[in-house]
């Protein structure tokens, strides 16, 4: 994991990010280091950054590699999103030229982790049932009640799924969706790995759930954060566009938009975004976080029900009119919880939140880039005091970009001591030269 930030006004935007990557083997085994590459320049001929998060690949290739590949040799742009547009078309084309065997693991990444989950969930609810219901004795009769009682179990949780699916975000594609036997070929391989009972009848709606899989912004699947953010040179306020990207699938490119911040001088004229792990830069902005919120509605949604029942208890009252007033309660109980999670939280949130941008909008570029650093070290910071593994940390690169000055770097890391390597400073200074003579 990671944390990144993003602070733009009028003036400049402010980038910056973590070291940390966290690297999974199996189930339980993980490892953390702290020199990872997460922020970019984008284009040597505009003012253009990028940030990367999450999944640092793509098909099997590093993204640092493959978005210095693509700086090497893109063109100018006239607007930010026309740049984002276009790494996102690079990204598709280096995909689509993958081999079948690289296609099929990416499908594999894209599609398991919600069929893993399908079959948790029947295994533990074909348990509860077992302990519940009176199966017959051992025989042919208990042999064909437990395969049909499995059968219900496991179709019952494909339609689970499939509606929390549906309910999802439609994910946006580039490209030319291959055919369907690719698919097919690599859930036939996920079904009999994971579901060696599985039967002719789950076969239909095992595949709608798979096709709703790679249509919708499904987060179980692997997934990577691309935050693009600067000025093309047609801009004279600078742009922020982010994306989550699924992989290439079939042969096309999911994503799905997240953020799209224009700061310009009747509309947004500041705002800080953070990314990836946010819950200490939201408590810092807002106030509070998706965690205190929930803690709040489910402390709310507890007690005021306690209350109620006290109240009804000590009312000396006709068994009709105790009623009434016991369904009025309850009413009133869903409106304070509705108002509380629609109105209250929002208020405090953008109440909080204009008091700090009103600030960020006349914030120098040199205050910016400091802000955006300790924004990502308080994050750091309490990860390396809490429980578990700290998945932010290491040094934090910042970047501040402007019209009159370009992408510039105001902390950057390098695994090589600088006074060391003046010939990589003077390559880097002559291809520099060389593109925008180009």
């Amino acid at each position: 994991m990671t944390a990144e930030i993003a602070i733009l006004n009028k003036t400049a935007i402010a980038l910056a990010a973590d070291s940390a990557v966290t690297i999974s083997v199996g189930e339980n085994q993980q490892k953390v280091y702290d020199s990872e590459d997460k922020l970019f320049e984008l284009s040597r001929q505009d003012a253009i950054g990028i940030m990367i998060n999450n999944n640092m690949h793509f098909m099997e290739t590093p993204l640092p590699v493959l978005i210095k590949r693509y700086r090497a040799g893109c063109g100018r742009f006239d607007k930010v999103e026309d740049a984002a547009l276009d790494f996102l078309k690079y990204l598709q084309s280096f995909g689509s030229s993958a081999s079948q065997k690289l296609a099929e693991r990416s499908l594999r990444a894209a599609i398991e982790p919600v069929l893993i989950v399908v079959r948790d969930r029947a295994q533990a609810k074909f348990v509860d049932r077992l302990s519940k219901d009176n199966p017959p004795g051992v025989g042919e009769d208990g042999l064909d009640w437990f395969r049909t009682l499995r059968a219900r179990v496991l179709n019952e949780q494909i339609l689970t799924m499939q509606r929390a699916i549906e309910g999802l975000p439609d994910t946006e594609s580039i490209g030319d969706q291959a055919g369907n036997g690719l698919i097919d070929l690599v859930l036939n391989d996920l079904i009999a790995v994971h579901f060696p009972e599985f039967e002719d009848s789950h076969q239909a709606p095992m595949t709608q759930l798979t096709r709703l899989v790679l249509e919708k912004r499904v987060l179980w699947s692997a997934h990577t954060g691309i935050i693009v953010a600067g000025y093309g040179r047609n801009d004279i306020f600078p742009t922020l566009i982010s994306f989550e990207i699924f992989g290439s699938v079939g042969g096309q490119l999911r994503f799905f938009q997240t953020n799209h911040v224009d700061i310009d001088r009747e509309g947004t004229r500041a705002k800080v975004i953070p990314f990836a792990q946010k819950e200490m830069v939201d408590r810092f902005l807002y106030g509070l976080d998706d965690d205190i919120q929930r803690r709040i509605s489910d402390f709310c949604k507890q007690s005021i029900p306690h209350i109620r029942e006290l109240t009804i208890a000590q009312l000396d009252m006709p068994e009709d009119e105790l009623s009434g007033i016991e369904s009025d309660m309850k009413a009133a109980e869903e409106a304070f919880l509705d108002a509380l999670r629609e109105q209250t939280f929002d208020a405090i949130r953008q109440q909080s939140e204009e008091a700090i941008e009103d600030m960020v909008e006349f914030m120098p570029k040199s205050e910016m880039g400091k802000m955006a650093e300790a924004l990502v070290n308080l994050t750091s910071i309490k990860r390396r005091v809490s429980r578990g593994v700290e998945t932010v940390g290491g040094p934090i690169d910042v970047a501040v970009i402007s019209q009159a000055d370009g992408f510039v770097w105001v902390q950057r890391k390098h695994y090589f001591p600088q006074e060391l390597n003046s010939r990589f400073f003077d390559r880097m200074r002559e291809q520099i030269s060389t593109a925008k003579e180009s």
